[in-house]
């Protein structure tokens, strides 16, 4: 029995501090959660991260996960933590990965299958203050089902780029979703997120097909 989504983590979405105050931790002791560049050191542990709001915070407790393979790399996730008196070291509570999605052309997807938007719900899209990158929190239709190739499978399409007057660009992309054959018994929250640097565009302009319809959204990434 199986239920998988393709290079998307499960998470809670907690993007603020709330105050801790029934473990006896202190007034000025908060429990957060941030979208991250988690760093992992030469023994494979998280020792700092770095937040889509230009914080970096170094880790009380270095931790590390299986998936973490590469010294001295990132790993992108959603990471949950307590900070005491607004200082720089910060007690881990949680770490939960993201997947990443590089931009695919449309023309490298068509080469090898159709196009597909098979429908889910899109709760969010959203660009970090450090335009690092374009994140979006999904919702997905899942269940148990004893085919093993059973799978959701997402990817971020890009369709066109459009030069403007005023000589901004505009990068057009669409959600690749197919269903894979995974039942749709119960919605199960996913996150990603598309990594901003070398895309070259001053707006993005993002085509979501989602139960309630087709979702556009306009996002400027360039400050």
């Amino acid at each position: 029995m199986k239920k998988t989504i393709l290079f998307l983590m499960m998470a809670l979405s907690v993007v603020a501090c709330t105050k801790d105050s029934d473990k006896g931790d202190g007034e000025n002791s908060y429990l957060c959660g941030d979208f991250v560049d988690a760093h992992a050191g030469n023994n494979l542990k998280i020792d700092y991260v770095e937040t889509d709001r230009n914080e970096r915070f170094y880790v009380s407790a270095p931790f590390t996960r299986s998936s973490i393979k590469k010294k001295d790399s990132f790993y992108r996730g959603v990471f949950y933590y307590k900070r005491k008196n607004n200082e720089e070291v910060v007690e881990p509570v949680s770490f939960m990965e993201v997947g990443v999605a590089g931009v695919i052309p449309i023309d490298t997807l068509t080469k090898k299958k159709p196009m597909k938007t098979d429908p889910l719900y899109l709760e969010a899209m959203w660009v970090g203050k450090n335009m690092k990158y374009l994140n979006a929190e999904l919702s997905l239709k899942v269940g148990t089902s004893e085919n093993k190739s059973a799978v959701h499978n997402i990817a971020v399409i890009g369709d066109s780029i459009v030069m403007h007057a005023d000589n901004t660009k505009t990068l057009y992309l669409r959600l690749y979703h197919d269903q894979g054959g995974v039942p749709e018994y119960y919605s199960q929250r996913a996150f990603l997120s598309v990594p901003l640097q070398k895309l070259g565009v001053d707006s993005i302009h993002f085509e979501v097909n989602t139960y309630d319809g087709i979702v556009r959204k306009t996002l400027f990434v360039k400050q």
